[in-house]
């Protein structure tokens, strides 16, 4: 490995895996996680020689990484003949924050984080070129060039809502990368159900809405080499901590998890929930299960069964969604009573209850 290449992993890798490999030794995002666990299950005050005698390192170097903590907004109490104590954890989406307590395997277990960057899919795909861990996420405070399907504009101001990419190598051919996408959006559905009670349920066909209005959306991209996908990335938007209505363009068509619910929610749990359950569906899709996870798809669908509209190019196609596919496809039943088959498009729903 070039110097290059190790400098670039120092910089970005908020997991240990690849600098163990590198110099066989914890790099200081592991000690900062493991000094903050400490932290945590203290009851109280924890001196910094019982934190260097747990992770052997120099009571200098816990100073150190209580220092790099509170630059990253924990607030901690320091204390002579004490030691530290964890007042309060800021609202980020620190690496160190989503392992506490994440029950996963695989998903989410290297995590790439970003204060700001253009497109968490533009780095998650060249982390996957590279041959980073199944499941590894890339996340970001704020994206300047994120984007959603159809090249649109995601709007998301800093710190407030979930913005991250999965980065998975299954175990499929190219027709079956959409049970990739149904995968993400039965986790989003799920996690939002568990951390905040609210109901939310999948626009074909990649978009999640609750009370009719647009609260996040997908964006998967994959590379295929012959018969066999490479790698696929999956771009989630969640719209979590912000009040659309501050934005003229999309205050009619979107929501968020804090104007349904009137407060704040924690982006972390809800973080750490999607990741156990795409971690419950990735399974299901690596021993190909996807009869389970289409039916559960389904079940989750707002347009089943709803009166539509679907642009495509120059064409408009009106009628009643019938079902969605396991190709991602729309079964669309027309006018005339004929059974369509649509592979794309803008879909609108003309009924609202």
């Amino acid at each position: 490995m070039v110097k290059s290449e190790k400098l670039w992993l120092k910089n970005h890798l908020c997991d240990g895996r690849y600098m163990r490999k590198i110099d066989n030794k914890m790099n200081t995002a592991d000690y900062n996680e493991a000094v903050l666990k400490l932290l945590k299950k203290a009851n109280g005050y924890i001196s910094g020689e019982n934190i260097a005698k747990k992770l052997n390192i120099s009571r200098a170097g816990v100073w150190k990484h209580v220092e790099k903590l509170k630059k990253e907004g924990f607030s901690i109490k320091s204390s002579p003949g004490k030691g530290y104590l964890l007042l309060s954890a800021p609202d980020k989406l620190i690496p160190a924050e989503i392992k506490d307590g994440l029950a996963t395997s695989t998903m989410g277990q290297t995590i790439y984080y970003y204060k700001e960057t253009e497109s968490t899919n533009l780095i998650a795909k060249k982390l996957a070129m590279e041959g980073t861990p199944d499941g590894s996420i890339v996340v970001a405070e704020e994206q300047t060039k994120g984007r959603g399907r159809l090249a649109r504009k995601w709007i998301s101001p800093s710190c407030k809502n979930i913005l991250m990419s999965v980065i998975l190598f299954p175990k499929i051919q190219p027709p079956r990368i959409f049970s990739t996408t149904m995968l993400a959006s039965l986790a989003i559905v799920k996690g939002i159900e568990q951390t905040t009670g609210l109901k939310a349920m999948i626009k074909w066909p990649n978009d999640i809405y609750i009370n009719w209005k647009k609260t996040a959306g997908i964006l998967t991209e994959f590379n295929a080499q012959q018969d066999m996908v490479s790698y696929v990335v999956i771009g989630i938007g969640i719209n979590v901590n912000f009040d659309p209505a501050t934005y003229p363009e999309i205050k009619d068509i979107s929501t968020s998890l804090f104007k349904e619910l009137g407060q704040k929610v924690s982006r972390v749990n809800l973080l750490q929930s999607i990741l156990e359950e795409m971690e419950k569906g990735y399974l299901l899709i690596n021993q190909g299960n996807f009869s389970e996870i289409h039916s559960q798809w389904n079940r989750y669908s707002l347009v089943n069964n709803m009166p539509v509209e679907i642009r495509s190019f120059d064409t408009v196609e009106k009628g009643v969604a019938e079902s969605v596919n396991l190709d991602g496809s729309l079964n669309l039943r027309d006018q005339q009573g004929k059974i369509k088959k649509i592979i794309c498009g803008d879909l609108s729903l003309r009924f609202r209850r």
